[in-house]
Formats: C-alpha cells, sequence, structure tokens
C-alpha cells in the first residue's frame, strides 16, 4: 500500500481493514483485498484480467487501443465488486506502462472520470519497493533482492531483516 504504510502505535497495529488495491500494470489489472488485522491481513480476493495495456508502447510511445479498452472495463468492474465489499479503502496504483506512455496522464484522468478511482502513479522505485512490500508480506525473513520483471520495466529492491533497503 502507498499510504499510511508507518504504523503510529500498537494499538494501530490490533485494528482490523478491509483494504483493496487494483493495480494497473503493463500486462494485467488486479484487484486484491486484504482482510484481517493490519499487521497480517490475510488475502480476501484476489482476481487477474490480462489486458496488454502496454503492448504497444514500444512501437508507438502509447497505451494500446484495445488493453486500454480492456483495463477499462476491468477497473470499472474491480471498482463496482470493492464497493459492494464496502471496504475500508481501495488504492489504485499505475505502473511502467501509464507512467511512460504519452497519452498515460489521460488515461489516469479516464479513470478518474468514470469510477471516481485516483490512480497513483508509481515511480520505478515506489513499484520497487511495493513488489518488496509483497515478498515481505508472505515472507517476513526473505533476505535478498526483490526483481519485479513487468512487461514494460524492470525494478528491484533489497530486503532483510524484515526491511525495505536501498533499490
Amino acid at each position: 500500500m502507498l499510504q499510511d504504510n508507518a504504523l503510529s502505535s500498537e494499538a494501530d497495529a490490533m485494528q482490523t481493514a478491509r483494504v483493496g488495491v487494483i493495480d494497473v500494470g503493463s500486462n494485467s489489472v488486479r484487484l486484491v483485498v486484504f482482510d484481517g488485522p493490519v499487521r497480517a491481513p490475510s488475502y480476501l480476493f484476489n482476481e487477474k484480467v490480462l489486458c496488454g495495456l502496454g503492448s504497444d508502447l514500444a512501437e508507438t510511445g502509447r497505451l494500446s487501443v484495445s488493453g486500454r479498452t480492456r483495463a477499462m472495463a476491468a477497473i470499472t468492474r474491480f471498482a463496482l465488486i470493492a464497493e459492494r465489499m464496502e471496504l475500508d479503502r481501495l488504492f489504485g496504483v499505475a505502473t511502467a506502462a501509464v507512467r511512460e506512455a504519452k497519452d498515460g496522464s489521460d488515461f489516469v484522468e479516464e479513470v478518474k472520470l468514470r469510477t471516481g478511482l485516483a490512480l497513483k502513479v508509481a515511480s520505478g522505485a515506489e513499484e520497487g519497493q511495493l513488489a518488496a512490500q509483497g515478498v515481505l508480506m508472505g515472507m517476513p525473513d526473505a533476505t535478498g533482492y526483490v526483481v519485479d520483471i513487468g512487461g514494460s520495466s524492470l525494478e528491484m529492491a533489497q530486503i532483510g531483516q524484515g526491511q525495505i533497503g536501498p533499490s
């Protein structure tokens, strides 16, 4: 999660929450919903739709027209699912394809208009940190490098002792 990732007290750690993340990647759009204690949530929902949003990026510098249509349909559907699940928070994150595409900001605006979801366009470093957080969630004692190889980019982050180090 990009916001509120520092807990302020032990009381915060005991709070439960139902939090969703819509991850808009170069190849797919995914909705993951976590439920339970803030420090150790469980996966409640996890669905991915292959969209190919970044499939034309190298040739055109723009998002794929058909990928954009599929991604928008998936995001719209996921936003409705999230609404019906009565989440405490919903985060939207877009990665390399949206970040690098000439029309990426237009896509972000269209998502906001159609769904109300404000996509955060993650930098490469943030993308690496998010991948590392995902690894640490499942394997808190992991040590080494997390390498996120996406459709349009490669990000890395160092992890050890339950922490994310320099990337």
